[in-house]
């Protein structure tokens, strides 16, 4: 399809318009969303009409800046978007000032979550959320297409203002469950949608692993008398309920006799960390921590604490 020719007129003083285009120009916009018609003006005392499919609309319906526009807002009692086949602004300055807008309504695309970061497996449940943002004039319709027509699904629906969510869980996983998860939205005439990847496996073996080990001799942090100190750690394991336990440098438990310690566990990013308020002259020496699976498997991890007096 051949591209319309658009000429754009820089003002020269006898338009209204700072800019002028010889043909209507295509506005692109989510459903709902504000539209931003470049009906910039050349003085900020000329004032803009607005016609929409050639009938004049109401001051109170629109907002104007002469830097910036007209903004047209999706209001309730307004015609859906989908339904408006031209804007044309029109200024008090001259009647040769007319700029014409054709809006191109389309959807977000949803975003598909997965509850769980590790894999996942037979007999166990997949959870997907399926979500988008859109104007509380609009209710989208979500539908899934699963790989496994006989799978055991529920679905749910949640609205929070411009915020929708549909959650799909599937009960007792199968292998004939792996495949594209696809979550279309619709709306009015308009659809989108999105696809997400599940592999589901007989089993995983169990572990863990630290992605930067470090001996204790070797990798020091330097801390000053009064600062606090952090520990930061990235590992890879399976199952999610990994334990960890720190060790001060008496080689004794840590957490349970310090009040100024504190370990987070944030299995989702694959972060584990230690951090000590305050730390003193005798907070100095070798801190170690153990990441163990519950089937025994485990790594080790050290950082050796240096305290400058000052």
């Amino acid at each position: 399809m051949k591209e319309r020719y658009v000429q754009r007129i820089l003002y020269d003083g006898a338009f209204g318009f700072v800019d002028f285009y010889l043909s209507e120009q295509t506005v692109k916009v989510h459903l709902g969303d504000p539209m931003i018609l470049g009906c910039r003006t050349s003085r900020p005392d000329i004032k803009v009409n607005l016609l929409i499919n050639q009938k004049q609309v109401s001051r109170l319906q629109y907002k104007f800046d002469p830097r910036v526009g007209v903004i047209v807002e999706d209001l309730k009692g307004f015609p859906n978007q989908t339904q408006i086949k031209e804007i044309t602004c029109l200024t008090n300055f001259s009647a040769s000032d007319k700029l014409t807008f054709k809006p191109e309504i389309s959807l977000r695309k949803p975003l598909i979550e997965n509850h769980n970061r590790s894999d996942h497996l037979v007999g166990e449940e997949i959870a997907l959320n399926c979500s988008t943002y859109m104007n509380e004039k609009y209710k989208p319709h979500f539908e899934w297409t699963l790989p496994n027509i006989n799978a055991i699904r529920e679905l749910k629906e949640f609205v929070n203002k411009s915020l929708s969510i549909s959650t799909l869980l599937i009960k007792n996983a199968s292998l004939s469950d792996s495949g594209q998860y696809v979550c279309t939205i619709s709306v009015l005439n308009l659809f989108e949608w999105n696809v997400k990847n599940i592999e589901v496996k007989e089993n995983i073996i169990q572990f863990v692993k630290f992605k930067d080990k470090n001996d204790s001799m070797v990798h020091k942090k330097i801390v000053n008398d009064g600062d606090d100190f952090l520990w930061d750690m990235q590992f890879e394991g399976y199952p999610r309920n990994l334990i960890y336990t720190f060790y001060n440098p008496y080689g004794e438990l840590f957490l349970h006799k310090n009040k100024r310690a504190n370990a987070s566990y944030v299995y989702e990013e694959g972060k584990l960390s230690l951090s000590i308020k305050n730390v003193t002259v005798e907070d100095f020496g070798n801190y170690s921590v153990k990441l163990e699976a519950p089937d025994g498997s485990y790594d080790k991890n050290y950082v050796m604490l240096v305290v400058n007096e000052i």
